[in-house]
């Protein structure tokens, strides 16, 4: 019985990792390998249901916006995804392992890159608390 219960209080902490942003314990039962396996797959299937924005100069200033703000992140080596998508739907949104969503529809509301800026480092905040896969 004893065997059994150290057993279980082991397997319990295997699963807890010390959370970049807050510093506390998190149960999260996936590597960040898979996190990023899974943002991969969840970004084929928002791809298929929103289409990405057709300007590439919008997409290549948003994306040099973002990687700027993730570079002094708490997970810096994170290969960041950034991907304005082509929906009036006021939104932005992050997936697990890196990847970042923000639509056409909120950008009109954004007065300068300060404001986006603002936008892409809440986003990448979910990214870096790993929310996605808690």
């Amino acid at each position: 019985m004893r065997f059994l219960i150290l057993s279980l209080i082991v397997l319990l902490f295997a699963g807890c990792a010390q959370n970049p942003v807050t510093g506390s314990n998190d149960f999260v039962m996936m590597s960040e390998s898979q996190e990023i396996a899974i943002g991969r797959q969840s970004d084929e299937q928002v791809k298929k249901q929103y289409p990405v924005y057709g300007s590439k100069a919008l997409q290549d200033y948003v994306n040099s916006v973002g990687q700027s703000i993730a570079k002094h992140s708490h997970r810096p080596n994170l290969q960041y995804h950034f991907t304005v998508l082509d929906t009036p739907d006021i939104n932005a949104f992050a997936l697990p392992g890196g990847y970042v969503y923000i639509t056409r529809g909120i950008m009109a509301y954004l007065n300068s890159e300060a404001e986006l800026a603002a936008v892409l480092g809440h986003e990448i905040g979910h990214v870096t608390a790993r929310h996605g896969v808690r």
